[in-house]
């Protein structure tokens, strides 16, 4: 979150997040952040319900860090779409583009009428040289103007529209910038981002890890700082936990045969995207289950402007592409790693061998985390001008295997233009089928692993019991040695209490036995 203030954003996010009960009302509560620095921040707990596990929300604040923006900071960006031919102009400032553009022009064609005179048939060469020193000089005089005219509409912007819409896009403009100005202000943010979710990883309580998956929700420019804190994080992560790795991680193999499948037409099959993302879920498990601590199984970003980040990020879609393709810029599925592609290999292949291991590479953070796109659609497609200006799709940048969903629900408010930008969480109340309370609840899947443990972690869990000296026979009675390995047992036979656990919960427990002996 941006320019809200602390837990206004996450307030409404809770509410629009989460299904009221029956009595139209939501059930959470606000305790202290126990893993930020922030005074002025709370994270709120939802109890569990039979169909999710007890949830717990935080915001990351990072106003404070945004401060010193100038209209100036504007200028480069509105100059460089502003000559953009109309084709590349991003979809949903089309219709604002076309409107500047009417303005100059008729202030342009305005301007000419006051300088110059009708000129009769006769006129002579000392006439017609005044004309064209006139023309100069109008000429001139608007180059002059313009500036000021632009710096008009956007005060005007300032008054018409919400502060938190016509300062989202000096922040988006501010933090892609790469001037020395700009580059404390990123390196922050992004770093009290990081150590954010360091801290939500290694969280513990009575000894043990606190917390089983992680979901990290984006508005606006704050999915560009998810997007640079996933895949610095992962980088960071992927690399400590190879040591780790034993084998092929479970679902490596489907995942890359559900990247195939994805296709290379726009857009993407709803059908094969989500078996991707089935084949990402049980990716992240097998990964979990070799012992890699990386808890994000989900991406949802709504209305960002990352759908033209090749115009933001590297100014050209060929200097986009050429960061993708030197893995700067992760995907969603991943490039092949680098030692497969440079081989030749077609075929999607994301793991590099370590001493007898396959390990997933440090651009391949979505391998393992599903990436859902939200955003109100402008209207009219060509040039619109009713909706969302900020959001897009993004699979034409970022990869086949990010769902994109397009909200056609919550008619008249996602019409607003531009307005519509701020108004993602404000329906909480509407949960029909195409609202987008309908949709962020569903990206979300709060109780998506919430299913009972695999056989293959069951396996895993007496494996590494086995090493720690408690056999299988020990398992069967109520051994109370192993209140050491999981805090959470309640006291029946160990294997009962194993087979009673969810996914996300067993994974923890071998977490714990990895930790405790030493692995």
């Amino acid at each position: 979150m941006g320019e809200q203030r602390p837990l206004d954003a996450l307030t409404g996010f809770v509410r629009a997040g989460l299904p009221p009960d029956r009595h139209d009302d939501w059930h959470y509560f606000s305790r202290p952040d126990i893993v930020t620095d922030s005074y002025e921040s709370r994270r709120f707990l939802a109890p569990a319900t039979t169909s999710r596990p007890q949830t717990e929300f935080f915001e990351y604040h990072w106003a404070h860090l945004m401060q010193g923006n100038r209209l100036g900071d504007l200028v480069p960006t509105l100059s460089r779409l502003l000559f953009k031919l109309p084709w590349v102009v991003p979809a949903g400032l089309r219709g604002a583009w076309l409107l500047l553009w009417a303005v100059i022009i008729g202030g342009g064609i305005g301007l000419w009428f006051l300088l110059s005179h009708d000129a009769p048939e006769d006129q002579g060469l000392e006439e017609r040289i005044t004309e064209a020193l006139l023309a100069v000089i109008g000429g001139g005089i608007w180059a002059v103007v313009l500036p000021f005219l632009l710096a008009a509409i956007h005060l005007l912007a300032r008054k018409l529209f919400p502060r938190v819409l016509t300062n989202s896009f000096v922040d988006v403009v501010r933090y892609l910038d790469t001037s020395p100005r700009s580059y404390a202000v990123r390196h922050d943010i992004r770093k009290g981002f990081v150590e954010l979710l360091e801290r939500l990883h290694t969280s513990e309580r009575h000894g043990k890890f606190r917390y089983q998956r992680i979901i990290i929700v984006a508005h606006s420019l704050g999915a560009y700082i998810a997007y640079d804190g996933i895949s610095h994080l992962w980088a960071t992560m992927n690399t400590q936990a190879a040591a780790n790795a034993s084998g092929r991680p479970t679902g490596l193999l489907e995942i890359e045969a559900a990247a195939q499948l994805l296709g290379d037409e726009l857009p993407t099959s709803d059908q094969r995207v989500t078996a991707f993302q089935r084949a990402q879920g049980e990716l992240w498990l097998g990964n979990r289950t070799q012992g890699n601590r990386w808890l994000i199984t989900d991406f949802v970003s709504v209305g960002t402007p990352m759908y033209f980040a090749d115009l933001l990020y590297t100014r050209t879609r060929s200097k986009f592409r050429s960061r993708v393709q030197r893995r700067e810029l992760p995907t969603c599925p991943p490039q092949n790693e680098e030692q497969y592609q440079a081989a030749g290999g077609v075929t999607p292949h994301y793991t590099y061998h370590w001493r007898g291991r396959e390990v997933l590479y440090d651009g391949a953070p979505f391998a393992v985390v599903r990436w859902t796109n939200l955003w109100f659609p402008a209207w009219p497609g060509a040039f619109g001008f009713f909706g969302d200006w900020f959001g897009g799709p993004l699979q034409r940048l970022f990869g086949y295997g990010v769902r994109d969903v397009p909200v056609r629900g919550n008619k008249w408010q996602r019409l607003l233009p531009a307005i519509a930008h701020a108004l993602y969480f404000k329906f909480p109340h509407n949960r029909d089928g195409g609202s987008i309370t309908w949709h962020l609840q569903k990206a979300l899947d709060l109780g998506g692993f919430n299913v009972s443990a695999t056989a293959h972690q069951l396996t895993t869990v007496f494996h590494l019991l086995d090493r720690a000296g408690l056999s299988t026979r020990k398992l069967t009675e109520r051994h109370a040695d192993f209140v050491e390995f999981s805090p959470t047992w309640t006291g029946q036979r160990v294997i009962e209490w194993l087979g009673s656990l969810t996914q996300p919960e067993i994974a923890n427990v071998i977490d714990d036995l990895h930790r405790h002996q030493g692995q």
